[in-house]
């Protein structure tokens, strides 16, 4: 045994606590800079909205607080640094309980905002205020996840005392807003449970790796087995990460339903077009959601790329309208070169790509400029990102794209990212038969290009918007999870429809018994007891006055539903589901009628 992993190992031996506890607990001090940051802006967008509707000491008085609390957490952390390396583990328990003691006191600070903030009289407040909170405690699970309890106590006060702001408004609309708060701060804990499992899995395959490098030495045949195993364990986490998707997606499918929705609240014109870009930002959320788990999947073996001819010049267009407001605040030139180009590949995964390579660009880039351009290439095209940066040694291009490595960053400053954007770009190219190539010198900048094959112009056609056709028609919306039921009838009904909701097989096959004939069922995939959503479909068609069409709502991607959904020839909505696709499916279903499609998807 190396003298390394031999000095290794008696160190896992001294810890009074497990060690992948104690793991946990580590990460989560390490991930105070990037949380600390996230809730830096996340106080001045709260100080932001509420400085136009209250008095400024009111404001001020918040704020204080708030100041008060990111001391005391500061305070913290420098103790926990203190913490000798050779320690037993006592001393970082006893910080770690310490930081619990600070998210409760921090979560109450961010519920007052709903007293100090939400005035019934002024409903974009509430609104606002909401979207606040909902993004601070939805933020907080990625870096708070190595600690449950600290993060149950913070989520559990934030909501608890938004339940208590609403129920004080009295109005029947606040009180079922502020119950579906308190289902998504349910949902945030779940997925919290979720997080810290598959962290505490990881955390064990580490430790085991390192076990079994500590006997390499002496029994290869062990090793080799080893490996064999963490090999298959980590395929099942992949698996296990694909397989989550639908209980992941749960958050943003509310969400997403919850905010289209906000028009019931009686908003003027100026907090419809707030609440407009509040729907507008939580689709960018969910591509963005949605890109990440396309990756996952990949890796499990679950889903295929959708290729297609995509025009250069659209993906271009919406990478402009998103960084233009960031490269202008930097003083930085970003130009993307008009092009004509077209491209037949994956639109999603090449902006994504494109979207790490300008993030990249623009954080080493500190005068000049930035060019995007797409250029032929002996059949194929050419993306490429051109920076005035800093630039890369040579030395350091080799391992530009290993995960966590960041050139000119060796304090591991968390605000400077994680060093994970260039290695998930290079395997996002990976997945579209690709490949990032780099060129650069030290202080002369840096081009990354990656090449994808040309496509001929695909013809644009018009048509006219479809009318709604929703309006007076009877829906039933088969759903074990009464947060979602909740919020997609209050959506359903603000367009017209008739709504009726089960829970079960048993609730939809009598309102299907007893109640005037639907003209629409979307039933949720994963259902009570041991059938799904296609059962229940199958067993609704046989009835005899069957709804008119079917529809299956699901966040599962594998490809078992997709071929059974196709087998039985059932159209599938795939969560999150933005409010515009909905209503465009549901005008699709009622113009189709009782004529199935043997293959529909939407999303």
């Amino acid at each position: 045994m190396t003298t390394e992993a031999r000095s290794g190992q008696e160190g896992f031996e001294r810890l009074r606590i497990d060690p992948v506890r104690a793991e946990n607990l580590r990460t989560l001090f390490q991930q105070v800079p990037t949380s600390l940051a996230g809730a830096t802006i996340a106080t001045l967008y709260m100080v932001a909205i509420a400085w136009p509707f209250h008095d400024w000491r009111k404001v001020g008085l918040w704020l204080a607080l708030q100041l008060a609390s990111q001391v005391y957490r500061l305070w913290l952390i420098h103790e926990q640094q203190r913490i000798p390396a050779d320690d037993d583990g006592s001393s970082l328990e006893r910080e770690a309980r310490n930081y619990t003691i600070y998210m409760m006191i921090s979560g109450l600070i961010w519920g007052s905002a709903a007293f100090f903030f939400m005035d019934a009289s002024q409903p974009v407040t509430v609104a606002l205020t909401l979207c606040g909170l909902y993004g601070i405690s939805g933020g907080s699970v990625p870096g708070n996840a190595y600690n449950p309890v600290g993060l149950w106590v913070f989520i559990g006060s934030i909501f608890g005392l938004v339940m208590l702001r609403m129920l004080t408004l009295g109005h029947y609309g606040y009180i079922i807003l502020g119950l579906a708060s308190l289902g998504f701060a349910g949902i945030l804990l779940m997925f919290s449970r979720v997080q810290h499992r598959a962290l505490n899995e990881g955390f064990a395959i580490r430790f085991e790796n390192r076990r079994l490098l500590a006997v390499l030495d002496v029994e290869k045949l062990d090793a080799e087995a080893g490996r064999a195993k963490a090999e298959k364990v980590n395929l099942a986490k992949s698996q296990f990460l694909a397989a989550a998707s639908h209980d992941l997606r749960q958050p943003l499918h509310a969400l997403s339903l919850f905010s289209g929705s906000l028009q019931s609240l009686g908003l003027d014109q100026k907090a419809k077009d707030i609440a407009a870009r509040i729907q507008s930002d939580v689709t960018s959320l969910e591509n963005l959601f949605n890109g990440l788990l396309d990756i996952s999947r990949l890796e499990a073996g679950m889903v295929q790329r959708n290729r297609k001819s995509v025009a250069c010049q659209d993906i271009f267009d919406r990478l402009a309208s998103d960084f233009d407001p960031i490269a202008e605040k930097q003083g930085l030139d970003l130009r993307f070169a008009e092009t004509a180009l077209w491209i037949d590949t994956d639109a999603a995964l090449v902006e994504q790509i494109c979207i790490k390579l300008v993030t990249n660009a623009l954080r080493y880039t500190h005068k000049g400029g930035i060019l995007v351009a797409a250029r032929r290439r002996d059949g194929f095209v050419s993306i490429e990102v051109s920076d005035t940066g800093v630039g890369i040694a040579l030395a350091d291009q080799a391992r530009i794209f290993d995960e966590g490595v960041q050139i000119g960053n060796p304090q591991g400053d968390r605000s400077k990212g994680l060093g994970l954007g260039l290695a998930i770009a290079q395997r996002l190219a990976v997945i579209l038969d690709s490949h990032i190539e780099l060129k650069s010198a030290e202080g002369q900048g840096s081009r990354f290009a990656f090449r994808l094959p040309r496509a001929a112009p695909a013809q644009a056609t018009t048509a006219a918007a479809p009318p709604d056709l929703s309006q007076g028609k009877r829906l039933l919306l088969v759903e074990d999870d009464a947060m979602l039921r909740e919020s997609t009838r209050l959506l359903l009904v603000q367009w017209g429809v008739d709504v009726a909701l089960a829970p079960d097989l048993i609730t939809c096959e009598r309102l299907v018994a007893e109640e005037d004939e639907f003209d629409i069922c979307l039933v949720d995939y994963r259902l009570p007891g041991s059938g799904n959503g296609l059962d229940v479909i199958a067993r609704l068609s046989a009835l005899p006055r069957a709804p008119k069409a079917f529809c299956l709502v699901t966040g599962n991607m594998g490809p078992e539903v997709l071929a059974a959904a196709e087998a039985a020839a059932v159209p599938i909505l795939h969560k999150p589901v933005h409010p515009a696709r909905l209503r465009a499916l549901l005008n699709h279903l009622l113009t189709i009628g009782e004529h199935r499609q043997s293959s529909i998807e939407v999303g």
